[in-house]
């Protein structure tokens, strides 16, 4: 089992004086399977395929970018030293070397986001934000998961020792020998259990929880893609993904030899701001998709005869209280700059939809019910 789960020498292969590191080699075909989704899936949106590998070509770069500079401006004693600065072409490629491992996923989503943002301005006559950000949550957590093999090869991201001998094999612990990315606050922990070992020691297999708990993510935010979630509120994976990233980090950051204090607070912020941004925009979106279609029934005279719930009537009727109020702003996000329509539903007849029933029945004036599960 040691010789398995040991550290592999992180260069694959050579080609004349270059090499290629299993890193790169990782995280690139973690980019290919991202994109090969995204080319699939382009279509749920009303994107091509061409628009899809043009959205790759504006987030992939940025996220790379802002991945790495995230990375190495949290680590000034280790890329900003003045020593390591006396040639300043050593210094900069010292700070440039990606393929030697050292990219942060939190720097990689604000570059992603801003990729994002600009291909949506381009196309900003036949695409949302919402959408092409939900396009991208699925092959962002696949490359995170692929990814993360790459620090297996470098010997990086792992977490505190393992002491325990029946804890001692993976899945539960990696054996390191050549530890990389390090924190020196976490150094002298390292080196005293290396030593102790004889060379090499057990520590917990970090990037692996992390791979199965982004496993786990994937999973939910794909079946809320195939289930069509993401048509009603665009968006939502984007949401969701903040949540549930962060909510991982903010554990097993607490446990890795190269875990930051500030991610872990800024992760134990996202997590729950998040997750209440999340529950509050699907109760907005609900109410807003509800008065939107009272109200578009309504200018075109199909009200009689609608198909409407006990949350329709009472939605509208709430909304109209400040809708009628031409200077609140909320009007906008309800998508009428135009005078509120009062509507008396006593003197409409309609279906009335009850919750708990699948079949609906037709009600005059709202008095009776007739009712079939």
């Amino acid at each position: 089992m040691l010789s398995i789960f040991s550290a592999v020498d992180p260069v694959a292969f050579e080609i004349g004086n270059l090499s290629v590191r299993w890193y790169g080699i990782v995280i690139v075909a973690g980019m290919i399977i991202g994109l090969l989704y995204a080319c699939r899936q382009a279509q749920v949106i009303k994107l091509s395929i061409d628009d899809a590998i043009e959205l790759f070509l504006w987030v992939v770069p940025l996220a790379v970018v802002f991945a790495r500079l995230l990375y190495v401006f949290v680590r000034p004693s280790d890329y900003f030293a003045p020593e390591l600065w006396e040639d300043f072409g050593k210094g900069f490629l010292n700070m440039i070397a990606v393929w030697e491992g050292g990219l942060t996923i939190i720097g990689g989503i604000l570059g992603g986001i801003l990729g994002g943002i600009f291909f949506t301005i381009r196309h900003r006559k036949t695409i949302n934000f919402g959408n092409v950000a939900d396009l991208v949550i699925v092959p962002l957590l696949t490359g995170q998961i692929v990814g993360r093999l790459g620090n297996f090869f470098n010997q990086e991201a792992f977490g505190i020792p393992i002491d325990n001998p029946r804890l001692q094999t993976f899945p539960f612990a990696v054996y390191i020998d050549t530890p990389s990315g390090v924190g020196e606050e976490h150094w002298d922990i390292v080196a005293d259990a290396i030593e102790k070992g004889g060379g090499g020691y057990w520590f917990a297999a970090t990037f692996f929880y992390e791979m199965v708990w982004n496993t786990i993510g994937l999973a939910i935010c794909y079946a809320f893609w195939k289930k069509g979630s993401t048509k009603k509120y665009p968006g939502l994976l984007l949401i969701f993904y903040l949540f549930w990233y962060a909510l991982g980090r903010a554990w097993i950051d607490a446990i890795r030899m190269d875990g930051k204090v500030i991610t872990q607070i800024a992760c134990g912020i996202v997590a729950p701001l998040a997750l209440l941004v999340m529950v509050a925009y699907v109760l907005l979106r609900n109410s807003q998709l509800s008065y939107r279609r009272i109200r578009e029934l309504s200018e075109s005279g199909n009200l009689q005869g609608a198909q409407l719930t006990v949350y329709d009537i009472k939605n509208y009727q709430r909304i109209g209280k400040f809708m009628a109020n031409e200077k609140n702003p909320l009007r906008l996000f309800y998508g009428y700059k135009k005078q509120y329509i009062e509507i008396n539903f006593d003197e409409l007849d309609y279906y009335h939809v009850p919750k708990d029933y699948k079949k609906i029945f037709k009600n005059s004036k709202n008095e009776e019910y007739i009712l079939q599960k």
